[in-house]
């Protein structure tokens, strides 16, 4: 006689990402630079950015804590000179610049009921330091059980070690998790930990996809 199947355990936590699910995605900034740079958007993500998986890049160590924010720009020369890209010396201010960017207001008050319904909410991000303040501008953080920031874990997304920390702070089981987020590379990390997942795309279209996982 076969062997029932255990049930998937329900889900009792929803974690979102910041950028691309909380507030418009960066790439909107890097695409007025990659004009003033005569590139495409892939090429100026890589040079500024990175590769998808985690590594030495600049803006990768800074979103671990290892170096500051400030030294992101000059550190990034190599990287650039691989694309034969001359970066004017003001691109990361021109990245970081304060109003460059909208708050997705619905995915907010959704974070909002979702905690008033009893459900464990998470923000996972990856993220520096000096970006507290606007953070704590843009949200209200005691709409979230765990709030999980690359800097302060010293690893960032899609480095298996956030995973893992997002899952003991919420106190929950991986199986247990929904998150959203709007990089390939995080949602297949999360995936391989058995989370349940919802690659954001279109942030309005995605908050209703969050119910059919909870109901």
């Amino acid at each position: 006689m076969p062997m029932a199947t255990p049930p998937k355990p329900s889900i009792n936590a929803v974690v979102f990402d910041f950028g691309g699910v909380l507030i418009t995605s960066i790439t909107n900034q890097l695409s007025k630079i990659a004009q003033r740079h005569a590139a495409d958007v892939p090429t100026m993500l890589a040079i500024m950015l990175g590769p998808h998986d985690s590594g030495d890049h600049p803006w990768h160590r800074a979103e671990r804590g290892e170096i500051a924010v400030a030294e992101i720009q000059v550190a990034l020369q190599p990287w650039a000179a691989e694309h034969n890209i001359s970066l004017h010396g003001d691109e990361i201010d021109a990245l970081m610049t304060p109003g460059q960017y909208t708050v997705i207001q619905p995915m907010l008050d959704k974070v909002g009921e979702l905690k008033r319904r009893g459900f464990k909410t998470g923000l996972l991000t990856n993220t520096f330091a000096e970006f507290r303040p606007t953070m704590e501008q843009d949200l209200r953080f005691e709409d979230f059980t765990a709030v999980v920031e690359s800097f302060a874990v010293g690893a960032r997304k899609p480095e298996p070690a956030i995973y893992q920390a997002t899952a003991d702070l919420l106190g929950v089981s991986h199986p247990e998790i929904l998150y959203l987020d709007d990089f390939p590379q995080n949602i297949e990390m999360a995936q391989s930990f058995g989370w349940s997942t919802i690659h954001v795309t279109d942030p309005l279209a995605a908050i209703p996809q969050i119910d059919l996982f909870l109901n």
